[in-house]
């Protein structure tokens, strides 16, 4: 079974869920089910929660003007990190 520590829920929290001052709607719509899929804590319930990210993460991506953008080193950043969480199931 599927096991955390307080502390490390605690520094993965600090990790996957790095707080953003300034949130655009676009910004929202990825970073709300990102952070999501973060704090889920349902072993049953983390992939479909990761799945979602991925996808709102991947359609945001697509939607980028510019490749090399902040927003996208932020996008590429969540998508590393729900890899990790995939790797922990």
């Amino acid at each position: 079974m599927f096991a955390r520590t307080p502390d490390a829920d605690s520094s993965m929290r600090k990790g996957l869920c790095a707080e953003t001052p300034s949130v655009s709607h676009n910004d929202r719509d990825w970073l709300d089910v990102y952070r999501a899929a973060a704090m889920e804590f349902d072993r049953d319930k983390l992939p479909a929660s990761i799945d979602v990210a991925e996808k709102a993460i991947h359609r945001r991506l697509r939607g980028l003007p510019i490749v090399h953008s902040k927003e996208h080193r932020k996008l590429r950043d969540a998508l590393n990190s729900l890899a990790v969480l995939k790797r922990m199931l």
